[in-house]
Parts: structure tokens; sequence; C-alpha cells
């Protein structure tokens, strides 16, 4: 039990009381009696509000989104039979942006009175929220300071609000269209479509030498383009990626690009894997569709975190050279590494470029640029400048020596990271690169 503000009201009236009495004794049953009464509302109320039980209802376990906005709701009765004014005060774990809340409210007998906190998940993983407290008063003589409710669990996975979103959308463009059918695609793919006659400028790897002896003239196969083509991302986990944008680490704006891509790859029946990567490579996820391939592409990517340990890409290349034997497009998400890192990088893409399609999706850095790109003031800023413009173009050699490799380099800010993905995704499957 506290002091509430009301009696910290009365005892400042009351010294004040207490000041006037030197000067006119005559006051001093009436400073007497209102102590009096003061003490006797306060043992009142501390009686009654010592009596009152908190009852806390909210989920055992609370699934939050990684870097979405979402609610979580406490609802709160008393046993009181008299209104009750109540603060509560709640703490957060780490996982979240937000440290602690703090909300005020009226209980009536017999009311439910909810309280809606707004939280900002900032990092995936597990951790235990503990049981709000309470400042309780009736009529704030006394507060009672009461914890209540049981212990509950939050995590954070990978944002699958964004997924979902998509998810709709992709169903009202499913809608529109609803009705039509695609036909397939005739290419150089390895699905066999059918068989024909021969004319001239077929090549001649595609006769069919038995049917043409079956039949006694040409006929070649005709193929159509893959609809399942395998896909591998592969997340850079090495120290580069531990920085946080803001409030969100790197590595975890390329785990929600991730879930989008796979998620959109689904919807375009292609086989979807990822795998992880710093100073050695992870086992990962192989290549598959459906429900259930995305579920355990999720229960990974939740898994996955940074290490402090440097990045190897040619592990990466030699790694997936042994594991994927047809061409797949290889999905990197990864931070373009300093100078003395630019060979590996280089080595790995080449490495992969002569059977696979790469493309690497980096972060744009932008203040390294507009730090390149100001005018110097001073000796000291002329100095910054030519690093930072140094630093710059050597991030644009790479882009460029990459792009000769022949690998598909998307260059974007961490806020459009999911995005811009899925896009070139979709860019490569338009142009029928791989």
């Amino acid at each position: 039990m506290t002091p509430g503000p009301a009696a910290v009201r009365a005892l400042a009236l009351l010294g004040t009381g207490a000041l006037a009495v030197a000067l006119l004794p005559q006051l001093l049953p009436l400073l007497v009696i209102a102590v009096v009464l003061l003490l006797a509302a306060a043992v009142v109320e501390a009686t009654q509000l010592r009596a009152v039980r908190v009852n806390v209802q909210r989920p055992e376990k609370v699934v939050l989104s990684l870097d979405e906005t979402e609610s979580y709701r406490i609802g709160v009765t008393t046993s009181a039979d008299f209104p009750v004014e109540m603060e509560i005060h709640q703490r957060w774990p780490e996982i979240v942006e937000q440290r602690s809340s703090t909300k005020t409210a009226l209980c009536r007998p017999g009311e439910v009175v909810e309280f809606d906190f707004p939280l900002h998940a900032v990092e995936r993983g597990v951790a235990a929220v503990e049981p709000p407290s309470f400042r309780l008063t009736r009529r704030r003589f006394v507060d009672r300071i009461v914890r209540a409710g049981a212990p509950a669990e939050m995590a954070v996975t990978p944002n699958l609000a964004a997924v979902a979103r998509l998810h709709r959308q992709l169903n009202q463009f499913f809608l529109r269209g609803y009705g039509s059918r695609t036909s397939p695609r005739l290419g150089k793919g390895r699905e066999f479509d059918r068989m024909r006659d021969y004319v001239r400028g077929d090549e001649l790897r595609d006769v069919a030498w038995k049917a043409t002896a079956r039949h006694r003239r040409l006929i070649v196969r005709e193929f159509r383009l893959d609809r399942s083509q395998d896909i591998i991302l592969c997340l850079d986990t090495g120290h580069r990626m531990a920085a946080r944008v803001g409030h969100v680490r790197r590595l975890d704006h390329a785990v929600n690009a991730s879930m989008l891509v796979a998620y959109v790859c689904n919807r375009m029946e292609d086989r979807v894997g990822i795998v992880s990567f710093h100073s050695h490579v992870e086992k990962g996820v192989p290549p598959a569709r459906g429900t259930s391939q995305l579920r355990q592409i999720t229960q990974y990517a939740t898994a996955v975190h940074p290490f402090y340990r440097h990045t190897d890409y040619l592990s990466l290349a030699v790694d997936l050279r042994r594991r994927i034997r047809h061409r797949s497009l290889i999905f990197l998400m990864t931070v373009l590494p300093e100078l003395e890192d630019h060979h590996d990088l280089l080595r790995a893409v080449r490495m992969l470029s002569s059977q696979h399609l790469v493309l690497v999706t980096v972060f744009a850095d932008v203040q390294l640029k507009a730090a390149s790109q100001i005018l110097p003031a001073d000796k000291h800023e002329l100095t910054s400048v030519i690093v930072a413009r140094e630093l710059w173009e050597s991030r644009l050699a790479l882009t460029r020596q990459l792009r000769a490799f022949g690998a598909l380099v998307v260059d974007t800010p961490p806020e459009q990271f999911g995005v811009d993905s899925v896009n070139a995704y979709l860019d490569v499957k338009r142009r029928q690169l791989l």
C-alpha cells in the first residue's frame, strides 16, 4: 500500500494548516479532526482494496511477425463490488521495440476491461512475458500495487503478415482471370511436349531416331519450357548481416525477403530450397514445393541467426556445385564485402555462373553514397569525402564485375529488400533467363 494522490494533497493542506495553528491556536482541534478523518478514510480504503482480487485474461503464447506492428490484448476483471481505478504497467522482452507500456482505466463491477498494446517486433526468437503489475485505488487515498496473471510466452517469426498480404493480392489477381488457361510455352526446356515431323531448321539433336525408323521419315521431339525450376535461397549469416538498420538486423530483412520469394516461387510451381552460410555452409532445406515445404522453410528461417564470423563465399560455391547437378537460380542475399574480400565473391560467382543463374541481392549503402557526393567545406570533410568516394567507386566496380561474370545484381535499400527480391525473381521468369 502507498499513499494516493488525494492523500498527498490532503497532507499538503494539513501541513499548511499546521503552520496556521501557530498564529491561531483555536484551529488545533479542527486540524486533529481532519488528520483523524484522513487516517480513517485511508484505513477503510486500504481494507477494501486488500480484499480485491485481480483476474488477468491474456493468451499463453502469442506469435508476432517480424518488423510488423501488431496488437497484444489483455483483459482484466476484479472481484470488487465498487468501481476501481487501475493503472496497468507491462514490461516487454527485448524482441519487441517497446520496453514497457502503461495504461489507465476504470473497472466497474462485473466489467471486463481490455487493454490493447501495439507492439513492433524487431528480433526473431522466443521470450517470456512477465505478469503485469497493477496500481489499484478507489478514492485515491490509498494505492495498492499488485502483480496478477500467469507468465506468458512471446514468439517472433519471419514476416508472415507480409506473406498473407501478398497471398490476398495474388488471389485477387487470379480471380480477375478466372476461366482462362495458360498454354504451354515451347522452347529449349527439359519437359517433353510432343513429336512432330521434321522441318528445315530443326536441330539434329532433337531427332527421335527410333520414331524416325518406325515411321520412315524424320521425326523430332519438341520440348516446352520447364514449369518447375529449382530456386535456391542463400542467406548470408556472417558478421556484416548482424548490423542493424533502424531497429531490425540486415539478416532479418533478408529472412523476410526469403519468405516472400519462397511463397511466390511456390505459387509459380517452382521448387524452392533454402540454405544459410557464414564460415561454413549449413545443411538447409533441399528444393521442393507444396505447403509442407513452405512450412519447413519457415521453421528453418525462424532459427537462422547471425554469427560474428567471416563469410566464405567460395565454400558456398563449392557446396552448391556438389549438391546441385542441373541449372538452377541461385538467390544470394548478402552485403557487398570490403575491398580486400572482393576476390572471393567474384570467384564464387564465376564458379557458379558456369552452370547456374546467379542473382545477387545486396543492401544499398545510402549513407555512403550521400557522403561521397557532398561538397567538402574544410580539410577534414575533404578527407572523409575522398575515402567515401573511393569506397563507393569500388562498390560500383564490384557490381560491374559481377554482371560481367553473368550474375544479376539488385542493389536495394533494406525497407524494399523483400519487394525488390520478388520483382527480380519475376523478371527472371518473364525473360525466361533460367
